[in-house]
């Protein structure tokens, strides 16, 4: 069995044409109205798919709280995104499942064997020259730091079902805080 370090769930991703239509019907039969929408820009370069650079991004971003479970919404608005590739190629629907783990570091190392990391910022693959952290600008709710010790998704290779692992590192829940307040589910 592989030790990935889990916590616990901090959210379900869910990807999405229009975060307006999704609230609007199934938030709405849900009974969840209140989303913290934004968005959020990335620049040239930040982000790596598949091991490739990726120009500048924009996405929309809904996140809200139901019952003890938290939904992420994400519309890609411009550029080439995990959830842009995901839309072409799968349709809207459960995109991820993200999880907190103690240490990011060794939750990739235990994932080796089993699972590529396909998108994360590019640092995380291609550690650049020491220097101030990089952020991307969250329109409404200030920048999101994002740096190779944060977050990552990765794939299963050999998994027949399609979806993506989110993982967030535990130290640092206050980045994500910061930008969701309590719209999202932290570890204990």
């Amino acid at each position: 069995m592989t030790d990935l370090g889990l916590l616990g769930l901090c959210h379900v991703g869910i990807a999405v044409p229009s975060v307006a239509e999704f609230t609007r019907t199934w938030g709405t039969l849900l009974g969840v109205s209140d989303w913290l929408v934004t968005e959020i820009d990335q620049p040239a370069g930040l982000l790596q798919l598949h091991g490739e650079r990726q120009g500048p991004s924009r996405s929309r971003i809904a996140m809200a709280r139901l019952a003890d479970t938290a939904i992420e919404l994400v519309e890609p608005l411009e550029g080439r995104t995990r959830t842009s590739a995901w839309l072409e190629t799968r349709g809207p629907g459960i995109h991820h499942l993200a999880f907190w783990v103690r240490d990011l570091d060794h939750a990739v190392a235990a994932l080796a064997d089993h699972a590529d990391v396909t998108y994360s910022p590019a640092a995380r693959l291609r550690p650049g020259p020491a220097g101030a952290p990089v952020s991307a600008v969250a329109r409404g709710s200030g920048p999101l730091p994002v740096d190779p010790g944060f977050w990552l998704y990765s794939e299963s290779r050999d998994a027949q079902v399609p979806w993506c692992l989110e993982l967030l590192d535990a130290r640092r829940a206050d980045v994500v805080r910061a930008a969701f307040g309590d719209h999202v589910v932290y570890p204990s």
